[in-house]
C-alpha cells in the first residue's frame, strides 16, 4: 500500500532542503515532496498578494495524480491555503505552520502601509534588505549566523540544514544563498491583504498551528483567526518552531493531520 503524498512549501527565504531535521522522520508515514525554492521561477513573478506564487503551486499539485496533504510554512502556509480556492480536488488537507494571515485589521493596516510605502516598516521587508549573501565558507556562514536573533535557537542540526541545503558553492569556494535576497524582499513586501473570507469559502479541511512565543501569530492574532473560522492550535518556539523544537512541532503535525484526515473521510 502507498504511502500518502505530502507536499511541504518552505517560509520566505528558506529551500524545501532546510526542513530536512524537520521533515525527514515523517518518511515512515508519508510520500515526502518538499518544494525547492518557490519564488524563483520567471513564468510566476512576485507580485501584489502573490497570485502568481499561488499559481505556481498550484502547478506543482496539478502535477500529482492524486489529493496530496499539504503543509506550509509561513509563507508556504498562506500559498498552501490560496490554492485550496483554486484546486480544492488536490488537497486533502492543509496544515498551516505560523502562516502570516492578514485579516481584518490586520489586512486593512497591511493596505494602508502599501499604499502610504511603508511597507518596509511594517513587515520583515526591512530588515531583508541588504541581507548577507555570500561567506568564505560553509563554517564561516555558520558562525555569523548563530550572533543573529532568527537562528540563535535554532538546533545544531536544523541550522546546519539551512547551511547545506540554503546555499551553493561558487568557483572561488565560497558559498552563497540560493534564495535570492531580492526575491524574499519583495515577498514580503508583496504580502496578501485580500484574504478575508477565505477559510469560509474553503471546503478542504483546514488548520493553523502557531509558536506559543510567535511574535507573528500573538495570541491577539490566533483569536482573530478563529473568529474568522481557522481552527488554531499552538506549539512550543517562535516562528521558527520547525527549526527550534523539530520534534514537539512534528507531534503536532502528526495529530493534527491525522484530525484533519478524519474530517475530510466524514
Amino acid at each position: 500500500m502507498s504511502l500518502p503524498r505530502l507536499l511541504f512549501a518552505h517560509a520566505n527565504g528558506f529551500t524545501g532542503a532546510s526542513y530536512k531535521s524537520f521533515l525527514a522522520p515523517l518518511d515512515s508515514r508519508f510520500d515526502l515532496h518538499p518544494l525547492d525554492r518557490l519564488g524563483h521561477d520567471p513564468a510566476h513573478p512576485v507580485s501584489d498578494n502573490w497570485p502568481a506564487l499561488r499559481d505556481e503551486l498550484v502547478a506543482h499539485l496539478r502535477s500529482f495524480d492524486t489529493p496530496v496533504i499539504g503543509v506550509g510554512h509561513s509563507m508556504g502556509g498562506v500559498l498552501m491555503l490560496m490554492a485550496a480556492e483554486i484546486v480544492p480536488e488536490s488537497l486533502r488537507c492543509v496544515v498551516m505552520l505560523d502562516s502570516p494571515l492578514m485579516v481584518g485589521l490586520d489586512a486593512l493596516a497591511l493596505r494602508t502601509a502599501k499604499r502610504l510605502k511603508i511597507v518596509d516598516r511594517v513587515t520583515p521587508a526591512g530588515r531583508s534588505k541588504g541581507r548577507r549573501q555570500a561567506w568564505p565558507n560553509r563554517d564561516a556562514m555558520g558562525h555569523y549566523l548563530r550572533q543573529r536573533g532568527l537562528f540563535k535557537p535554532f538546533t545544531e542540526a536544523a541550522l546546519q540544514d539551512y547551511i547545506e541545503g540554503g546555499t551553493r558553492f561558487r568557483d572561488d569556494g565560497s558559498v552563497e544563498l540560493l534564495f535570492d535576497p531580492a526575491v524574499e524582499v519583495e515577498i514580503f513586501r508583496s504580502l496578501p491583504d485580500r484574504l478575508h473570507g477565505i477559510a469560509r469559502r474553503i471546503e478542504t479541511p483546514l488548520a493553523l498551528i502557531a509558536g506559543d512565543r510567535s511574535d507573528l501569530l500573538t495570541p491577539a492574532r490566533r483569536r482573530r483567526l478563529m473568529r474568522h473560522g481557522i481552527h488554531v492550535v499552538t506549539t512550543p518556539g517562535s516562528h521558527m518552531f520547525p527549526m527550534e523544537h523539530p520534534d514537539e512541532a512534528r507531534t503536532t503535525l502528526l495529530i493534527t493531520i491525522d484530525s484533519l484526515l478524519e474530517k475530510h473521510r466524514s
